[in-house]
């Protein structure tokens, strides 16, 4: 997955060797629902009620534009994804809500309509993400939920409700990554972008020493999957 990394990084220092045929530079923002398909309780017996999860993502973009209507972009985005969980059972109301931290690179092919102030916008490409830092907040009855369990895959014990539950996580994710929107002309060389975008990770999120099954010894992989309406500001740097 490093390979990955330096790959993409290479891609975005290659775009901008093309300055003189359209670099542009912008800067992102992305309010978004996050979620965990197939959530993975370590083995607790219990797999909870879904709850309304909302995250942000934040960044900068390098893009190249080979023609009019299309171009690409790369950049690096701080985001946030997870999932919040709520259930009630044995007498007693819990929460769940776990967080993850991504440093992301996006590797995106995008397409403009025609050249006029308001302009359709799609994209598709793929989202490297690297972690940085896995939280979880694991309640019973308002109060910190801990439990010292046996990992049956290594044969060793953790607590349930850590806080810190980073190690638990595969380091890499990579998503495929969808957008449409519109591309707006503020003035010359500067643009205002919204398009809704759709996430889905293609890796096992959980790593391989917790991927534990559940009571009736079936094991679901997690993916990371989330929906945003992502808001740019750009400013062709040279052509365009």
């Amino acid at each position: 997955m490093k390979k990955l990394f330096t790959l993409a990084i290479i891609g975005m220092l290659a775009t901008a060797s093309y300055a003189q045929k359209g670099l542009s530079l912008g800067a992102n923002y992305m309010p978004l629902s996050s979620s965990i398909i197939n959530q993975n309780t370590w083995g607790n017996g219990h797999e909870y009620d879904y709850a309304l999860t909302f995250n942000s993502s934040l960044g900068f973009d390098v893009g190249y534009n080979f023609t009019e209507n299309i171009g690409i972009y790369s950049g690096f985005w701080s985001t946030n994804l997870g999932q919040n969980y709520t259930d009630s059972y044995d007498g007693s109301s819990w929460e769940r809500n776990l967080k993850f931290k991504y440093n992301i690179i996006p590797v995106m092919a995008k397409y403009y309509g025609a050249k006029k102030r308001f302009s359709f916008l799609g994209g598709f490409g793929v989202l490297i993400a690297s972690m940085k830092q896995a939280d979880q907040e694991w309640l019973k009855d308002g109060t910190a939920f801990h439990e010292d369990v046996t990992n049956p895959i290594t044969e060793s014990e953790f607590d349930l409700g850590a806080t810190d539950v980073t190690e638990r996580y595969n380091k890499t994710d990579v998503m495929l990554n969808l957008e449409v929107g519109t591309k707006v002309k503020i003035i010359e060389k500067l643009y205002v972008d919204a398009a809704f975008n759709f996430g889905f990770g293609l890796i096992d999120i959980n790593h391989a020493d917790y991927q534990i099954p559940n009571n009736a010894g079936v094991y679901d992989a997690s993916h990371n999957a989330f929906t945003g309406i992502r808001v740019g500001v750009s400013y062709v740097v040279f052509g365009k």
